[in-house]
């Protein structure tokens, strides 16, 4: 998953800050209105000094206390203002961004989270969204307040004395350079900081996924040593961006009080020649330290905004990820049932050599045909491509005569049904995690899926019924169970195929007795493809076809094929014996 150019990133951004550019003009307006409060405090000051001090004058006093008053009561609510317009539209971008990116993480093929890894992708909606939201709260805001704020007041003070203003403004190219190296390097430690969090994150979720098979097999101690170098350069990350702000810290106001020191003795050489007043040079030290407030903000809020633009643009990258799975602009409804046809597929995985080789199979409507073969044959690879998780690289595969690639996803999903080992199970009650094949399922049409796989007493009996909370992943439920709850899933969906990678785990003889009785029931009628590890499941079925590396070797019925003598019935043979041999 690479960057996205920085082309891609406007135009994300572009369509992202579109529905909010209302609310950040006003923000900007605000922003130009503080500032102009802000400058008019040392041109009072001028005025009182010159025109009230010098001259005796308390009219003039007078008006720069009621005009400087005003002003200070103003600003409060201008900058109040201004926060509440920048923090809603950054609220309301980043929650554009994170249900953009989620949607499409929802919609990537299953192949692309094979190869990313999981803790990267949560980072990317976590700690890069987060870097975010400092660019889009506050970061416009005050790199645009910050920079009007140099200008005019480099204005200010060449309007005040260009001899003076010519003598400061030498260190400003000086102070800009190294507030912005210092910045600068702030913001490559803390890119770093990030980059330490994904993989910190991505250890921690691994580990609390194993949990189980941590504390089965004793070695705590082991995962905790893979976590810890992860969170060591973490902190050390961490401690590399204190130094770089000690040094800033450190350096600044030094820069700062040299450069204020030099122009005081100017102005001291000037005021003594007559040529500058003590309300002018007043003023004039009053805009000079008000310009190094914004300088240090602004080099600041530069180098936070090449940190969001950089964590934006990963997130783009997520954004334009390709889909491999797209429907056409003229795509048609899959008829309700028919003939599921493989005609001359091949295909591999990206870049690789193909895995499953010029493959031809036929499974008429309501038939029900087991796939077998090695680890590795292919079987696997064959269901992904008919629920079309991948499409073909060659050859096509057809439903009720319609090519997969030519119908609509939504029809397509409503069709044909992957029916995993072990279904996920969300937080939630059983009835929700049924109800997620059909969210507009009513409780009654929920007890009836159960009902039709005669599961209904059996989550009746529990404490809480359907309305127990498995809680996360099912671990509430036993493995059958969790079982159970995926096939009830498919009977509510009611599709015409079903893709059923048949579970591997053993059960007790009750739950493997029970979830037997379920996968019968919701097959009866349909044509059902299972992915077969027990060749038990394949002698149940209508036919057989062996695979072998990648290839359709035979088809035909379990007791035609043991009659053979070839593949399968060796197969069957190897399989008879292991059963017959002693515990």
């Amino acid at each position: 998953m690479e960057r996205a150019s920085a082309r891609s990133v406007w135009q994300h951004t572009r369509a992202l800050l579109r529905p909010v550019r209302t609310l950040y003009l006003g923000a900007g307006a605000a922003v130009m209105l503080s500032t102009m409060i802000t400058l008019a405090g040392p041109a009072l000051v001028r005025y009182a000094v010159d025109a009230g001090i010098r001259k005796h004058e308390t009219h003039a006093l007078n008006v720069a206390a009621i005009v400087f008053l005003s002003l200070a009561l103003v600003k409060p609510f201008v900058v109040r203002t201004q926060i509440l317009l920048a923090a809603r539209a950054g609220e309301r971008f980043l929650h554009a961004l994170r249900l953009a990116a989620f949607d499409k993480l929802q919609a990537l093929p299953l192949g692309f989270f094979e190869q990313q890894r999981a803790g990267l992708l949560v980072s990317r909606l976590t700690s890069d969204v987060q870097s975010l939201n400092e660019l889009v709260r506050e970061a416009l805001v005050e790199i645009t307040g910050s920079g009007l704020q140099i200008l005019l007041t480099i204005v200010a003070l060449v309007l005040l004395s260009p001899k003076l203003a010519a003598i400061s403004l030498v260190a400003l190219p000086i102070l800009i350079a190294s507030s912005w190296s210092f910045h600068h390097g702030a913001g490559r430690a803390y890119h770093a900081i990030r980059d330490r969090v994904a993989d910190t994150l991505t250890a921690l979720q691994e580990g609390l996924a194993g949990v189980r098979v941590v504390q089965a097999f004793r070695r705590e101690e082991r995962t905790l040593d893979r976590y810890k170098p992860r969170s060591q350069a973490q902190v050390s990350a961490w401690r590399r961006a204190s130094f770089v702000n000690i040094r800033l810290f450190a350096f600044l106001p030094l820069a700062q009080a040299s450069a204020l020191i030099v122009v005081l003795l100017a102005a001291a050489s000037m005021y003594r020649h007559g040529t500058l007043s003590i309300g002018t040079i007043t003023a004039f030290v009053l805009y000079l330290i008000q310009l190094f407030d914004p300088i240090g903000r602004f080099t600041e809020w530069l180098g936070e905004f090449r940190s969001g633009l950089a964590a934006l643009a990963k997130i783009v990258g997520l954004l334009e990820v390709p889909s491999a799975i797209e429907e056409q602009p003229r795509a048609v409804e899959l008829p309700p049932e028919g003939a599921l046809r493989l005609h001359d597929v091949t295909f591999g995985y990206g870049d690789r050599r193909a895995v499953v080789h010029d493959v031809t199979l036929e499974f008429a409507a309501g038939e029900q045909v087991a796939l077998v073969g090695a680890t590795g044959s292919g079987k696997s690879t064959v269901a992904k491509l008919l629920t079309r998780q991948y499409d073909p690289q060659r050859g096509n595969i057809e439903f009720g005569g319609v090519n997969l690639r030519d119908a609509t996803l939504e029809s397509l999903h409503r069709r044909i049904v992957l029916l995993p080992q072990e279904g996920h199970l969300f937080s939630g009650t059983i009835a929700d995690n049924v109800r997620l094949a059909h969210p507009d399922a009513t409780d009654e049409d929920v007890r009836s899926a159960l009902q039709d796989i005669r599961a209904l007493e059996r989550f009746e009996s529990l404490p809480d019924g359907l309305a127990t909370d498995v809680q996360t992943r099912g671990v509430r439920l036993s493995a059958g169970e969790r079982q159970l709850v995926g096939i009830a899933r498919v009977a509510l969906a009611d599709p015409a195929v079903i893709v059923l990678d048949e579970a591997t785990s053993s059960l007790d003889p009750a739950t493997e007795a029970a979830v037997e009785r379920a996968l019968a029931a919701v097959a009866e009628g349909r044509t059902v493809v299972t992915i077969a590890h027990r060749l038990s499941t394949a002698e149940r079925a209508d036919r057989v076809a062996v695979m072998e590396r990648g290839r359709v070797v035979e088809v035909a019925s379990h007791d035609e094929l043991v009659e053979q003598g070839d593949r399968y019935a060796r197969l069957w043979a190897s399989w008879q014996a292991g059963l017959a041999a002693p515990a």
